[in-house]
């Protein structure tokens, strides 16, 4: 429950401010990194895999900002739970949502499509749960 709290917070904030902030992405990256550690430390390469294919990706393209980068490595660790599947999952998940939100701002035309700018961390939070919500379930 506490891990819904903690991303309902960072996708309120991004789509209010259109940043997520250290001080809550990486306090929360910090404890579901330490959760990891006790019930199998393996799940921490899928926090490590999305962090780096984000900053690997930002600094060759741009387009993600550092706040998604940090929400990476908590987010990462936990879709990890599915396995390469569900980690797969969440991270495509993450972009598809992203995309699907920008075409509805266009849409509806509430957006400037040479100067468009949609918050990643919704698509992030909410792929990451469903993910999770899978793994509940099955």
């Amino acid at each position: 429950m506490s891990f819904v709290v903690w991303v309902a917070s960072l996708v309120a904030w991004d789509v209010r401010a259109r940043r997520l902030p250290d001080y809550l992405t990486l306090p929360g990256a910090a404890l579901i990194g330490g959760w990891a550690l006790a019930v199998d430390p393996w799940l921490l390469v899928g926090g490590i895999g999305w962090f780096l294919l984000y900053l690997f990706t930002a600094g060759l393209m741009g387009g993600i900002g550092g706040g998604d980068i940090k929400f990476a490595l908590g987010l990462g660790t936990v879709a990890a739970l599915g396995g390469a599947a569900g980690w797969l999952s969440a991270v495509v998940g993450a972009s598809l949502i992203t995309l699907v939100l920008a075409g509805l701002v266009m849409w509806r035309g509430t957006g400037n499509p040479t100067v468009l700018r949609v918050p990643h961390g919704p698509g992030m939070g909410l792929a990451t749960c469903a993910v999770v919500g899978w793994v509940m379930v099955t």
